[in-house]
């Protein structure tokens, strides 16, 4: 009877190399999809910013420059607010292919207990985890998320302005604290989403990594046992 030896690659083996390969095509996809969204985002809003800017050097009427500068605001908060979800969406799916990717490391890794001080990430299935830190793209959703609060702080300040309700320096600060309470009303909205998604992924979870004692997962790559 033929027995197969440990470096013979099996059908399980095959198959698993296959689908390794099949998720990082995916991640890296999903990572070019939310770069290409960065750059339309921001070319619209440059395309916007440039037609208001033509539209004040036109000698249009102050009340005419402001509603224009209003509706561009406006414009480029509402599609950065759609932006900034839907970077948040790609990078809960990457987390989501990386932990897939884990899951297959740890299939090799009871097989090959040896491989696993090699392996960035411990081959465990509930890392990389649904938070900022462990969500790729924080840096895209970062520029968007800057811009869209600053366009959000203009469209209040002409808001104000425009009916006559402050002068232009209250205006100013009015808008500066609106800013600061965009800002953090983006990053509790990313907490909230992220939490969430922990949460409904912890059911599929079948290789958690082992918690220490201060409560935290290990996420250190460590030798296992191979399963008998």
């Amino acid at each position: 009877m033929h027995t197969e030896t440990r470096d013979t690659p099996n059908q399980a083996t095959t198959f698993l190399l296959a689908e390794h390969a099949r998720l990082c095509e995916l991640y890296l996809s999903t990572r070019e999809t939310a770069e290409r969204r960065v750059t339309l985002y921001l070319t619209l809003t440059t395309t916007i910013v440039g037609v208001s800017v033509a539209l004040w050097q036109l000698g249009l009427q102050q009340q005419q420059i402001l509603e224009s500068a209003l509706a561009a605001a406006l414009g480029i908060s509402l599609l950065g607010l759609i932006t900034f979800h839907r970077l948040l969406e790609r990078g809960m799916q990457g987390t989501e292919y990386l932990r897939a990717i884990n899951r297959i490391h740890h299939y090799f890794v009871q097989h090959a207990p040896e491989i696993a001080p090699y392996l960035f990430w411990s081959p465990h299935d509930n890392n990389p985890r649904y938070d900022m830190r462990g969500v790729g793209g924080a840096e895209t959703r970062e520029v968007v998320q800057l811009a869209n609060c600053l366009s959000i702080a203009i469209a209040l300040g002409l808001v104000v302005v425009h009916l006559d309700i402050l002068l232009i320096v209250p205006a100013l600060g009015v808008g500066a604290i609106v800013f600061v309470l965009a800002y953090l009303a983006h990053q509790r909205y990313e907490s909230f989403v992220l939490a969430r998604e922990e949460k409904r992924k912890a059911a599929l979870v079948h290789f958690p990594a082992p918690v220490q004692k201060d409560g935290m997962h290990q996420m250190t790559p460590e030798p296992l046992k191979a399963e008998k």
